[in-house]
């Protein structure tokens, strides 16, 4: 009887202190968390306006990951200029982002969802004087040549090698919690990647420069 009660006991305590460090989320990813991501993205800026006949032209690859609930909110719009050009702009935002429960990146779920995935490289883009690094990969489907810009932030900082991103995530005790995660994904359908990229490149220099502060701090990280 006295054994069982003090196994009891032991269980008990165990749960408690597991309970109070278990690393939870940040205090800042919980506000986050709470704001809109149509919040952070202007309907129109620089030539760029919504076109919502076009919403067919996206065909996401978040879909799988919003099947399992992954993230928090998502985000997808298409916007096109005053010559017609359209770009898709997906944003994905997780409230934590753990070892074990992380957002996919579009290499990843673009070939998950059928498409042949190839020159994945990494880059820069220049927005607002700054360098902002990027994720570039041509995905294709037939009839579909998707060229595709994509950032990633884990809390505050902007984030593009993937080593980098894992390691940062071992340590989220040392950092006061498990840190969000926001993907920013811009592509549009073009044959042509070079010149899709240097579209893109423009669409986000003019997203950044309608941006406040605080959603580029959100956006951008800075």
């Amino acid at each position: 009887m006295k054994t069982a009660w003090l196994m009891a006991l032991f269980m008990a305590l165990t749960a408690v202190f597991s309970h109070a460090f278990l690393p939870k989320p940040q205090a800042e990813a919980q506000v986050r968390a709470n704001t809109p991501l149509e919040q952070l993205f202007p309907s129109a800026f620089g030539g760029w306006r919504l076109d919502p006949a076009a919403a067919a032209l996206i065909r996401p690859a978040f879909e799988r990951a919003r099947q399992f609930q992954m993230y928090d909110q998502v985000l997808e719009r298409t916007y096109m200029d005053d010559a017609g050009r359209r770009i898709m702009l997906s944003v994905a935002y997780g409230r934590q982002q753990s070892v074990g429960l992380q957002m996919h990146r579009p290499e990843v779920c673009y070939k998950a969802g059928g498409f042949k995935v190839s020159q994945v490289e990494a880059g820069d883009l220049s927005l607002l004087g700054r360098s902002v690094p990027v994720t570039r990969l041509f995905a294709s489907l037939e009839g579909r040549p998707e060229p595709i810009t994509y950032w990633r932030l884990l809390g505050n900082e902007l984030i593009a090698d993937e080593t980098h991103f894992k390691l940062r995530q071992l340590r989220p005790g040392a950092l006061g919690g498990i840190p969000d995660g926001l993907l920013v994904r811009i592509s549009s359908l073009d044959d042509d990647p070079p010149r899709a990229y240097k579209l893109q490149a423009d669409f986000a220099q003019a997203m950044a420069q309608a941006l406040t502060p605080v959603q580029r701090q959100r956006v951008l990280g800075w």
